[in-house]
């Protein structure tokens, strides 16, 4: 067994053709969806090395391999450690995560003790992860998060929104303008109600998702105004190998909230996906955005948790 860091030249498609297989095989999130990992990689990694001046993700990853094959990859998605294993090789969970104590150290932040909150992400259905962690002295903290899912092939939605709402696939506005609703959607305080302009932050990040190999099949969703205000913004990765959609990211400004827009919206990317005849399209949620999916049709898959040690 070998174990190595991360190389984007030679190892981007390895890992890439390495989590297509692991969700062929588990057909769940268990493993990380390949355009879960792009996004990682092209989109997150530029927000955090190229706009706010952190350390990329990518930089962390290693790979376990047996015979050149790959038998899992560490993950770390910022500052928490993620792991996807293939089914068999469980027992390397531990020496992933001595390697992980070690080599992750950099993405987070130091407290005045010197030590660091190291995070682990675990799924609740992985039972041998919780019990390693229990007997490393790893405690579960009160936050988690949930994969939903949905089957867009055994739905028919009907999109039902506000009058003077409508949904729009975005191919009416330009990059910056959508990449500015987006940011706006996870930062109301930066929300002056201008889509125009300079930009804060978010326009490198959204540039660089283009770079994906699933971007050609991926598309946006909003719900806009008859102004053409953009209310709502969504991306939806798509892989037709795998017949899945990954959306995210997924946001409403502050102003349009609590009106059912991201439901039908939802929806919306549903039907689209219908007609691409995607058989499950997946959504990562934490806290109450869980009951925004669960009402817009998709159902809770697994649980996740947020295990904290001090090292």
């Amino acid at each position: 067994m070998e174990v190595k860091k991360f190389n984007f030249e030679t190892d981007y498609e390895r890992v890439k053709d390495f989590l297509t297989e692991s969700y062929k095989e588990n057909k769940n999130m268990v493993c990380w969806l390949p355009q879960r990992f792009d996004d990682l990689v092209f989109r997150v990694d530029t927000l955090y090395r190229d706009e706010r001046g952190k350390l990329a993700s990518q930089n962390f990853v290693y790979i376990w391999e047996e015979n050149n094959n790959i038998i899992g990859v560490v993950i770390p998605d910022g500052d928490c450690f993620n792991s996807s294993i293939k089914n068999g090789y469980e027992h390397i969970f531990p020496e992933m995560l001595d390697l992980a104590e070690e080599k992750l150290k950099p993405l987070f932040d130091k407290k005045d003790n010197g030590k660091i909150d190291f995070c682990v992400v675990s799924h609740d259905s992985l039972k041998y992860q919780a019990d390693e962690l229990l007997k490393r002295g790893y405690k579960k903290g009160e936050d988690g998060d949930y994969d939903n899912v949905a089957k867009p092939l055994e739905t028919n939605y009907i999109i039902d929104l506000p009058e003077g709402f409508s949904l729009s696939f975005g191919e009416e506005f330009d990059d910056n303008t959508k990449a500015k609703a987006c940011h706006y959607g996870f930062k109301p305080q930066d929300d002056d109600g201008i889509l125009t302009g300079s930009f804060r932050e978010g326009i490198l990040a959204y540039k660089g998702r283009k770079n994906s190999s699933f971007f050609k099949d991926s598309f946006e969703s909003l719900v806009i105004t008859n102004d053409k205000d953009i209310c709502t913004y969504s991306f939806c990765y798509v892989d037709k190998n795998t017949s899945t959609a990954f959306i995210e990211p997924v946001c409403t400004r502050e102003k349009y909230r609590k009106m059912g827009l991201c439901k039908e919206m939802l929806h919306g990317t549903i039907n689209r996906l219908k007609e691409m005849n995607i058989e499950r399209a997946y959504i990562n949620s934490f806290a109450w955005r869980k009951k925004v999916y669960n009402s817009a049709g998709f159902e809770t898959e697994d649980s996740i948790g947020f295990w904290y040690k001090e090292i």
